[in-house]
């Protein structure tokens, strides 16, 4: 404990604990969002080149231990992960309406990969915040488990695409072309 009070000498601890709220409530969402989207996958008709069912579980399960991780920084700082700050409060509202469209039993499983990818890059600049936060405020071993989540958020929002991109392709009828690798690891159809 001592060590952190020293790291947050001459700043401003509240800011870090902020957005380290905002990302746990971002996270928490998350993983409620891949439950439902897993539901409304059970009654899909998947087109190839879609997801899996074991692909969405294993991001449902990055989620949930983004959380955690967040969940455990938050303790390590003395804060409490059960208080609701400012930003995370804003980020629940917010979120609130990514969960309506995803469990809206109107909208179609394409439809929510679409708001997923939305919420998915916005993951990615919250992860990429906090690295540059933690690395400022000398939390280097936090900055480096923020990395290793942002590269997984990353990896996440081009499977989405892909996703979203061959099941187009299929809805439209169209013959997919041979995928390419753009370097994420992910292939994509052209």
């Amino acid at each position: 404990m001592k060590t952190v009070l020293e790291k947050l000498q001459g700043h401003q601890p509240t800011v870090f604990i902020d957005k380290l709220g905002e990302r746990l409530q971002f996270e928490r969402t998350g993983t409620r969002l891949y439950d439902a989207i897993l539901a409304k996958f059970e009654a899909a008709d998947v087109h190839e080149g879609g997801p899996t069912r074991g692909e969405l579980e294993q991001i449902r399960e990055d989620e949930r231990r983004h959380f955690l991780l967040i969940r455990d920084c938050i303790r390590e700082l003395g804060a409490d992960p059960t208080a609701v700050t400012p930003c995370a409060d804003v980020t629940a509202i917010a979120g609130l309406g990514w969960v309506q469209a995803i469990t809206d039993p109107r909208t179609t499983l394409t439809q929510c990969l679409g708001v997923i990818l939305i919420a998915e890059a916005a993951d990615a600049d919250g992860w990429q915040l906090l690295v540059r936060l933690a690395e400022t405020m000398g939390f280097d071993e936090m900055a480096e488990q923020f990395r290793q989540a942002l590269v997984q958020e990353e990896l996440h929002a081009a499977m989405v695409r892909t996703w979203i991109e061959n099941t187009l392709v299929g809805q439209a009828g169209v013959a997919p072309t041979p995928s390419r690798d753009d370097g994420s690891g992910v292939s994509r159809s052209r």
